[in-house]
């Protein structure tokens, strides 16, 4: 494992996201990670401190655009070429970082190892996407609830058979005895150990991003509308099957990433094309040919219903200017990414 030499610390309130476009761009061996109340810029070839903190000087003092630099590689000498003086080289380094300004952007000296790849996927601290830890949770005690048979106390019951009105329904007669937990708690019940481990992955992979980029209070209120609306349309779809999962909450948060994706393409804490699987394994479900080979029921409303109501909350986050937290893909304050 490689050990990471810190180079820079930069105060919390200070905005990475230029340094964060040059790292990316250049494919340079850094990362800038959360610790200690500060922001550290840190990378496994400590060569790359001679190069890097006279252009992070210029840049600090605001006389350098790192979105006007770039890296290219320096041809080698041809073997026959004889050392060069040691003035030589400090000449050519002065030269470089002249040509570095925001006026006339130049070149950038490579590090001497070669570049390799940063991830752009932000591995967030733990404090910043609580509300999404605990739904991860209570997929799993939800599926230990109905393990122990105790289903009964959270389900919406399945209507009997004949005739279907609202108004006679078994939901209106949960609601008349006052238990509108029910609206909500379906979406805890898991039927079996996979849905439950599936569930906690959407939520991990669309949840995290979303809630420490939106923040816990718009958060909760995506999964708080999302949950009964889901859970309401796959009642109402099929009112005699009994039915709990997690998905449509997770079909929300994948509506909510594809309006972001959109609204803000830059935005890429979220993998590319998870949201078009998400679709496409809601239509070949819809079409009850995993039910045919399978044998499992597939709550195909609360999905859908779950995909609508986060395409149209996060349109209204996003008009309301919430669209601005993600703005860029690179770290923002309190941000930490490896």
């Amino acid at each position: 494992m490689s050990h990471w030499t810190t180079l820079r610390e930069f105060p919390l309130d200070q905005d990475l996201t230029e340094l964060a476009r040059f790292i990316q761009r250049c494919h340079l061996p850094l990362r800038i990670s959360e610790e200690g109340n500060r922001q550290r810029l840190s990378t496994p070839d400590p060569r790359l401190g001679d190069l890097l903190l006279p252009l992070l000087d210029r840049w600090s003092a605001g006389e350098l655009d790192l979105d006007q630099v770039r890296v290219e590689p320096v041809p080698a000498e041809p073997p026959e070429a004889g050392p060069a003086p040691d003035n030589a080289a400090t000449d050519a380094a002065d030269t470089s970082a002249d040509n570095t300004s925001a006026d006339n952007p130049g070149t950038e000296p490579p590090p001497a190892a070669p570049a390799q790849a940063v991830s752009t996927l932000p591995s967030w601290p733990w404090h910043r996407t609580p509300l999404s830890l605990v739904l991860i949770a209570l997929c799993f005690i939800g599926w230990l609830v109905v393990r122990e048979n105790l289903e009964q106390l959270l389900a919406i019951y399945p209507q009997p058979s004949g005739g279907f009105s609202p108004g006679n329904s078994s939901l209106a007669w949960h609601l008349r005895n006052g238990e509108y937990w029910r609206l909500w708690t379906p979406a805890i019940l898991h039927f079996s150990l996979p849905h439950a481990l599936f569930n906690a992955m959407g939520i991990w992979i669309l949840g995290r991003p979303l809630e420490a980029r939106a923040g816990k209070l718009a958060f909760a209120a995506l999964v708080l509308i999302a949950a009964p609306v889901s859970n309401l349309a796959q009642y109402y779809w099929s009112p005699q099957i009994l039915f709990g999962g997690m998905s449509g909450v997770v079909y929300a948060l994948g509506g909510s990433v594809f309006v972001l994706q959109r609204w803000q393409p830059q935005w890429s804490d979220v993998p590319a094309g998870i949201v078009a699987l998400m679709v496409g394994w809601l239509l070949i479900c819809a079409t009850g040919l995993f039910t045919f080979i399978f044998g499992v029921g597939i709550a195909n409303a609360a999905h859908l219903g779950g995909f609508v109501s986060g395409l149209l909350l996060t349109a209204l986050y996003c008009l309301a200017g919430g669209a601005k937290n993600f703005a860029a893909s690179g770290v923002r304050e309190n941000d930490t990414t490896a």
